[in-house]
C-alpha cells in the first residue's frame, strides 16, 4: 500500500476566480504544495532533491472537478503514489470538503525525475521507492493516467493568439510553472469565445456561465521568461451542455510546449447545475463542428 499524506487548506479570497470558485491555478498550486509536504513527511524533502542534484517535473496532469470550492471552505487533500518506476511516479490527489466530506476534485500527475544539470531523466534509488511504498507494489494500484496523445493539429478556424511569458510565471527551475499553464488555458478559451461575440461578461445575460470540469495536459518542453507562446485553441466536440476544447502552445522555435484538452460545461447561474448551452451561443461556437 502507498504511503498517504493529508494536508488541510483553507480557501482564501485571493484563491478564487471571477465566479467565486477556487481557481484552477490554485488547485494546481495545492497539488504541488502537498506533494512537497508528502516528501518531507517521508524523509525526502526539497533539500534532499537539491543535494542529490535532481528534481521533479510534471509530464502529464489530469484533474476532474466535482463541485466548486468557495472562500472560507477548508479542503483536506490526500495524496499517495499509485504507480512507481525508476524515473517516474504517478501521484494521485483527493480533494474533499472538510465540513462534510463531500468530494471536490481528483487529480493525477505523472511526475518524472530529472537531472538538474543536464535535464536528462534520473533514476530513483530503491531506498526512496521503499519510503513512499513501504509495503511494495500495490496489486490494485488504481487507474493509470491515460497516455493517449492529445490532438495538436489545429483546424483552419482555430482561434490563434500569442502570450509572452512574464517573469512571475516562472518557478525555481527557470521555466513556466505547470500551474501557470492552467491560467493560460482558461484565458485562451475565454478569448476564443469572445471572438465569437460572447465574452464572459455577456454570459449572465444568457442565464448561465461556462465552468471547467476537466483538464488533461501534456507538458512537452519548458517555456522560459520572454518566450512568446503561439497559442491555438479549437472545439472538438459538443454535447447539449458541454464542449471539449483542444489547445496547443508552441515555443518560438515552433516546438510544442504543451498539448491540452479541457471540458467546459454550461451551468445555470442560480443553481450551478449543468444545463443546455443556449441556442444562439451554441450556433456561434460550433459552425461545422460534430456532436459527441
Amino acid at each position: 500500500m502507498p504511503r498517504t499524506y493529508v494536508r488541510r487548506f483553507r480557501v482564501h479570497w485571493t484563491d478564487c476566480n471571477a465566479t467565486g470558485h477556487l481557481s484552477h491555478v490554485a488547485y494546481a498550486r495545492m497539488v504541488q504544495e502537498v506533494a512537497f509536504d508528502a516528501g518531507i513527511d517521508a524523509g525526502y524533502g526539497l533539500a534532499y532533491w537539491v543535494k542529490t542534484g535532481v528534481g521533479w517535473l510534471a509530464r502529464r496532469s489530469h484533474i476532474d472537478y466535482v463541485r466548486p470550492a468557495r472562500h472560507g471552505d477548508e479542503l483536506d487533500v490526500t495524496t499517495y503514489i499509485t504507480r512507481f518506476s525508476r524515473i517516474r511516479a504517478q501521484r494521485d490527489y483527493d480533494f474533499v470538503r472538510a465540513s462534510d466530506g463531500a468530494p471536490v476534485a481528483h487529480a493525477a500527475i505523472d511526475w518524472v525525475l530529472f537531472n538538474r544539470s543536464t535535464g536528462a531523466p534520473a533514476r530513483l534509488s530503491a531506498e526512496v521507492m521503499l519510503a513512499f511504498r513501504p509495503e511494495g507494489p500495490d496489486p490494485d494500484p488504481g487507474t493509470a493516467l491515460d497516455t493517449t496523445r492529445l490532438p495538436d493539429a489545429p483546424p483552419p478556424d482555430a482561434h490563434l493568439t500569442s502570450r509572452r511569458v512574464h517573469y512571475g510565471d516562472m518557478d525555481e527551475y527557470q521555466h513556466v510553472n505547470n500551474a501557470v499553464y492552467l491560467g493560460y488555458l482558461e484565458q485562451a478559451a475565454i478569448d476564443a469565445t469572445a471572438s465569437a461575440g460572447y465574452d464572459a461578461p455577456r454570459w449572465p445575460e444568457l442565464g448561465g456561465l461556462f465552468v471547467i470540469r476537466q483538464h488533461d495536459i501534456e507538458y512537452l518542453r519548458p517555456a522560459r521568461y520572454g518566450d512568446a507562446l503561439d497559442i491555438a485553441t479549437w472545439i472538438g466536440q459538443f454535447t447539449s451542455s458541454s464542449l471539449r476544447r483542444h489547445t496547443t502552445m508552441r515555443l518560438p522555435d515552433g516546438e510544442l510546449a504543451i498539448r491540452a484538452q479541457t471540458r467546459w460545461v454550461w451551468v445555470d447561474a442560480a443553481s450551478g447545475a449543468a444545463s443546455p448551452i443556449p441556442g444562439e451561443l451554441l450556433e456561434a461556437l460550433r459552425p461545422g463542428r460534430p456532436d459527441e
